[in-house]
């Protein structure tokens, strides 16, 4: 069981305010509950019976996000239009009235979430069978529209803190699944023939070769050349089809040399497997064919490692599936968020993301856009103010009015760029810019060298051939350059920087000034003082400059100092962001010219800062 601070909330693990009212006794012991959410969702637990999920569990759960437990707000679920587009009827001879569904759960931490989600469905009237996948939080379902429904479903789901939307395949996703699927059954052939292939060669050129009649020798001969078989009509397909489409187009690419090495050493081996059987030299080509075969295949499942995610995955599971709609009767009820139109009312409550782009209709709170504009700090917005889908409300439930549909907020376009820019279309052209100038050139050298070699010694013309065809393959370089621009972004998207152009990258490779440098040469200084009358441009800087604070360790301590000051007199606030009025010089704001010079020649300076004013800031 996770121990918790007599400060942590029991449910969650977050703070617990001072004075909370909220908890939950278990066993003659009160445990202090963070906010009403988590309290509803414990006393739910506790009330079903449920008490031994808090000793199993061993990760904390996440904060309940505060959906209705009410089933009159999932009401949406149950109209006929949405349940024929997501409920999958079960095969002919079962009950008619028994239907089944896959649910996409969020908030699931450890095997005790799934415990206590089978465990609580199970415990309800018209309930066939529940199993939860925690691989992929998924959650399937079979029972009895007739004595349940589906809204009564999701909202026993919510009232135990899981945000629960009915399963949709992305068909797109289920094709990247298959292939995935497909290149890992590759892979296990491959190597399965190469040990088979490796333990016959040892077998045949030991001792015992001797103690064995002529039929059994003759079929472990040819059992290699059967392996070899297997790799080549399973296994290397797709190299012959890449190289097939290169050479269509006019391209000599990286797999044209792979595809020539496995077709030499495949027709090597079967020649030399019908007219010189019992050779060494037939182990040699049919190993060849299953170890690069394995190889490749290899460095192809590494890229689909979690350290390799696609870029395109970046702002995937940034927005809520579902959200809270506002009636003009002022009802509310929970529909997915691919059914918002423009002028539709929401709601988004403390802690929950803003699902599309709008305006503030009603409320004021303080909301997290770092998913956005990487700014680690809050922003205050107002009645009237814009706001994107992807920030996160801190404080205050806004009313927001919808002014784009799901498919043309901010955050999918942006997401939608950042695909384009990592397609392997636009890849292989990176890779074309280096490879294909001296694929020819190699070719040309590797047809040379076999010549000569054929001239002086042809019995090992071949192996030649072979060796220099795939040491001098830049199929590697083509696999190596997409995995490290991949991981080159992903490290960009952590320090909060998006990049849509691959060869932006690469051209900054080549730079050869440093930036720190660059930025220490910016010779121009504006100095502001409060005494000089320009009052409301040196407070608009000091807010601006507040948030170099944490990047900047030489300008802490003297805008600490500013900052403080502007807020213990209730001019500035200590906390909050600034985005608005554009700053392109390096701004520093001081009293004298010594200070301002001290300033500018510390070893971390601050240029081409751009924020900018955001509306309602006190």
């Amino acid at each position: 069981m996770t121990t918790l601070s007599a400060s942590s909330c029991y449910h969650c693990g977050s703070p617990v305010p001072s004075n909370a009212p909220w908890h939950i006794t278990l066993d003659a012991t009160t445990y202090p509950l963070c906010c009403p959410g988590c309290e509803a969702v414990a006393h739910a637990i506790v009330q079903g019976g449920l008490e031994r999920y808090y000793q199993q569990r061993t990760e904390l759960p996440e904060t309940p996000a505060g959906e209705s437990l009410d089933s009159d707000a999932w009401a949406y679920f149950d109209s006929p239009e949405f349940e024929t587009k997501f409920r999958k009827t079960l095969p002919p001879g079962v009950d008619s009235d028994q239907l089944s569904a896959t649910f996409a759960v969020e908030g699931i931490t450890c095997n005790a979430c799934g415990w206590l989600i089978e465990h609580r469905l199970n415990a309800l009237k018209g309930i066939i069978s529940s199993a939860v996948d925690l691989s992929r939080h998924r959650l399937h379902v079979s029972w009895q529209p007739s004595k349940l429904k589906l809204s009564q479903l999701l909202a026993e789901l919510a009232g135990i803190g899981y945000s629960a939307l009915p399963f949709e395949p992305d068909p797109a996703q289920e094709r990247v699944r298959y292939k995935k699927r497909l290149g890992a059954w590759r892979l296990g052939a491959s190597g399965a023939c190469l040990l088979g292939i490796a333990l016959l060669m040892l077998f045949l050129q030991g001792e015992a070769r001797g103690d064995l009649n002529t039929r059994t020798t003759t079929l472990l001969h040819w059992l290699p050349m059967v392996l070899a078989t297997l790799v080549m009509l399973f296994a290397t397909p797709p190299f012959f089809r890449q190289a097939l489409a290169d050479i269509k187009r006019g391209l000599l690419g990286p797999a044209v040399p792979i595809a020539l090495a496995l077709g030499s050493a495949y027709l090597a081996s079967g020649y030399a497997s019908f007219f010189h059987p019992g050779e060494h030299y037939v182990g040699m080509y049919v190993g060849m064919i299953a170890l690069l075969t394995t190889l490749l295949l290899l460095l192809g499942c590494a890229r689909s490692l979690p350290i390799l995610r696609s870029p395109q995955d970046t702002f995937k599971g940034a927005l809520p599936a579902t959200t809270i709609r506002r009636y003009p009767d002022e009802s509310e009820r929970i529909l997915p968020v691919c059914e918002l139109c423009p002028g539709d009312r929401i709601v988004v409550n403390a802690g929950q993301r803003v699902p599309i782009d709008g305006i503030i209709e009603q409320g004021a709170s303080s909301l997290n856009t770092s998913q956005l504009t990487g700014e680690p700090l809050p922003v205050s917005y107002a009645k009237g103010d814009s706001v994107l889908a992807g920030c996160q409300n801190l404080e205050n439930p806004l009313v927001i009015n919808v002014v784009q549909p799901p498919a043309h907020t901010r955050i999918a376009a942006l997401g939608a760029l950042v695909g384009a820019a990592f397609t392997g279309k636009h890849l292989a052209s990176i890779n074309a810019r280096g490879v294909h100038k001296w694929a020819v050139g190699l070719l040309i050298i590797t047809l040379g060298v076999t010549a000569i070699w054929w001239w002086f010694k042809p019995l090992m013309a071949l192996d030649v051939l072979l060796s220099l065809l795939i040491a001098g393959s830049p199929c590697a370089l083509a696999l190596a350059t997409p995995a490290a621009l991949t991981v080159a972004y992903q490290q960009l998207r952590t320090r909060g920087v998006v990049m849509t152009n691959p060869c932006a990258l690469l051209s900054l490779a080549k730079t050869t000034q440093a930036a720190d440098e660059a930025i220490a040469s910016c010779s121009d200084v504006v100095i502001l003082s409060p005494r000089s009358g320009r009052a409301v441009e040196t407070l608009g800087i000091a807010r601006a400059t507040q948030r170099c604070i944490q990047h900047s360790m030489g300008m802490a301590a003297s805008i600490s100092v500013i900052a403080l000051f502007l807020a213990a007199v209730g001019v500035l606030s200590p906390f909050g962001a600034i985005t608005g009025a554009g700053v392109s010089v390096l701004a520093v704001i001081a009293n004298t010219l010594r200070f301002s010079r001290r300033l500018s020649t510390s070893n971390v300076s601050t240029s081409h800062l751009s924020t900018s004013v955001v509306k309602g800031v006190p």
